[in-house]
């Protein structure tokens, strides 16, 4: 295989059917590329010259390590425990940091700065890694609201992040639909948070990915050694918050050994009848 070139990842990135101006959220695996010339920037930069000057390149800088003492320890210089590819990212000039313990991503482009400059300062989630990081002000919302793309490079889409987005808001929802009732203190006390575990719709991404790909909605090439995979950030969501909504078992996954399928059921049904019992 010959050297992976930054012209190499450009065309790998437009086969993916991105084109200027787009919004790109990339997970990433450097190494599976196999040898390229002038390292992780040549890949940064084949990234950039698809995107041009009028998109934006984002990359996870996630905490992974010591995940349950991220709250109190992070800081805004604090490594990226999400790769090589993502550290390198977030050390290189004019990148923009989102200001989150857990899911801070990095970001270089047009709309960097607005895509990081809140995240959970605002309209706060609950959800099971704390009320932050899916915020409404948060960068997974912005990405949103402007149909990013997501691309996985020489990694799973069993990776992508939004699944979590997509729970946050859904999980919303629901909590709305019956704050007026006398127990919806004791509904949200059963449910997942940080530092405590719980009933949660812990989304399948590989189910999701697959139905998506039915749709057409699924781009692949490659780039040296690696597979790049891009999925539409939007479609993703609405389509994971539909199947929640419909209650679909399917795009549920069991996580470990608490979670518990059977009591996720139960815990929507008692939700639908709180409604039912509100009208």
């Amino acid at each position: 295989m010959a050297n992976v070139t930054r012209q190499d990842v450009e065309k790998a990135v437009l086969q993916l059917g991105i084109r200027k101006g787009d919004i790109v959220m990339v997970h990433s695996s450097f190494k599976s590329m196999g040898t390229v010339e002038g390292g992780a920037e040549s890949v940064i930069g084949g990234f950039l010259d698809a995107v041009g000057t009028e998109g934006t390149l984002v990359l996870p800088a996630f905490t992974m390590k010591d995940f349950g003492n991220a709250y109190r320890d992070w800081h805004m210089n604090k490594p990226s425990d999400a790769g090589y590819l993502t550290e390198y990212f977030r050390t290189r000039e004019g990148t923009c940091r989102s200001d989150q313990a857990t899911h801070s991503v990095c970001a270089f482009g047009k709309m960097a700065e607005e895509l990081t400059k809140t995240h959970g300062h605002t309209h706060k989630r609950f959800g099971n890694a704390g009320e932050t990081p899916f915020s409404a002000d948060s960068p997974f919302q912005k990405m949103y609201d402007n149909n990013a793309r997501i691309v996985m490079l020489g990694v799973s889409t069993l990776y992508i992040t939004f699944r979590h987005f997509a729970e946050y808001c859904y999980m919303e929802k629901e909590l709305d639909s019956i704050k007026a009732h006398p127990d919806f203190q004791m509904m949200k006390d059963q449910l997942w948070a940080f530092g405590k575990k719980g009933v949660w719709p812990h989304l399948h991404n590989l189910v999701l990915t697959g139905l998506l790909n039915e749709k057409g909605l699924v781009y692949r090439s490659k780039c040296g050694n690696a597979t790049f995979t891009s999925v539409p950030v939007r479609e993703f969501v609405d389509l994971a918050m539909q199947r929640l909504q419909d209650y679909d078992p399917i795009v549920l996954r069991r996580c470990d050994s608490v979670w518990d399928t059977d009591a996720w059921i139960k815990w929507t049904e008692r939700v639908r009848e709180m409604r039912e019992e509100l009208k």
